[in-house]
């Protein structure tokens, strides 16, 4: 029984990405038949068959309630972000200027990561440019960005929505770390404000 194990957990760990891998398939094809789906599913499974990918561990916890608050919290921030750019481009658009903001995150897990720079690049007018892995930095250029008062402004928001993410999907060892990185944070903040 044990020989058996060990490959289908091999296996078991492999099926999210295969599973990404279709439905970005049928996302580039536009099209969610059955065909497409099995002919995605042989493409991905090929694909991670042919790449050696390793087995990446996958830490993710689904809380419905944290789930529902970023789906509105995203929903409210597109709906006001295509509002505020559609004013600024149409009315002002010699004064829509941008700029690329470094944030560092709080959260050492890949897939969040990922996740939070993937809903970054969602609203109107954010597009994540890079993500350091290594720094835990992630750069996001924003418009519009009138002057340096609004490089905070973009910054808190990347920090909410990265916040939303990890309580929406990180594990308990995600958000510990998640919340001890904000205290080191805070407590640094707050050395420098007594310093001046």
């Amino acid at each position: 029984m044990s020989t058996y194990r060990a490959p289908a957990l091999r296996l078991l760990g492999r099926l999210p990405t295969v599973l990404w891998l279709t439905v970005m398939w049928a996302i580039l094809w536009g099209d969610f038949s059955p065909g497409t789906l099995v002919a995605g599913a042989m493409v991905g499974a090929g694909c991670y068959a042919a790449a050696k990918l390793p087995h990446l561990p996958v830490r993710l916890h689904f809380r419905p309630l944290r789930v529902v608050r970023l789906i509105v919290h995203v929903a409210f921030d597109l709906l006001l972000s295509s509002v505020h750019m559609a004013y600024h481009t149409v009315l002002h658009p010699a004064r829509v200027r941008g700029a690329i903001v470094a944030v560092p995150l709080r959260t050492d897990s890949d897939l969040l990561m990922a996740m939070v720079s993937a809903g970054i690049s969602l609203v109107t007018g954010s597009q994540t440019i890079e993500l350091d892995r290594e720094g835990g930095v992630i750069y996001v250029h924003g418009i519009p960005i009138h002057d340096e008062s609004d490089v905070p402004k973009l910054r808190r928001s990347v920090l909410r929505t990265e916040e939303m993410y990890v309580r929406a999907f990180g594990s308990r060892e995600d958000i510990a770390h998640f919340e001890a990185a904000e205290r080191e944070l805070a407590g640094a903040g707050a050395a420098a404000e007594e310093e001046r």
